[in-house]
């Protein structure tokens, strides 16, 4: 059973942005994507949890090991180290509002298409930071763009 941060999470439907950390660039296979290289630096990954056992189920996933990858995510993971947990359970699907947010920030760069947006019509819902991007500044964003947008919390994981 997995303990720390995803029990902590609400098992309750909404959004989520897994902010990871690689130390160093690394390239890796990601399923269908093929290899990939991924800098060092920040990444956001931006997902939605609107299935049996909300945030937190899905989060736990994200979090724990994969011997059997599902989603892309499940392929880099483990070169990566995740540092905090962004979420809402606002009952509207936020993921393609954050993801562009995301990317549209100062230095991001989205260098795998496709990633996590297989299902949609975003560039990628995998985003590359050279720096962490402040939680803050992010939910001011939103709040400008989307005025009915419902509450944000913020799990730091390196407590």
């Amino acid at each position: 059973m997995m303990t720390g941060p995803a029990i902590r999470l609400t098992p309750a439907p909404g959004t989520y942005a897994l902010l990871l950390h690689c130390p160093a660039p690394v390239t890796v296979r990601a399923g269908r994507l093929g290899v990939i290289d991924l800098p060092a630096g920040y990444w956001v990954y931006v997902g939605s949890a609107f299935g049996p056992g909300g945030l937190r189920a899905r989060l736990r996933h994200h979090l724990s090991p994969s011997p059997r990858p599902h989603w892309h995510l499940d392929y880099v993971k483990a070169a990566m180290d995740a540092v905090a947990i962004w979420s809402t359970t606002d009952p509207v699907k936020r993921e393609h509002d954050w993801a562009t947010a995301f990317a549209t920030l100062r230095g991001a760069t989205c260098p795998v298409a496709g990633f996590g947006a297989s299902d949609c019509a975003c560039r990628t819902h995998l985003i590359h930071l050279s720096r962490r991007p402040g939680f803050n500044g992010f939910r001011r964003r939103i709040r400008r763009a989307i005025r009915t947008h419902g509450p944000m919390d913020c799990l730091d994981l390196m407590e």
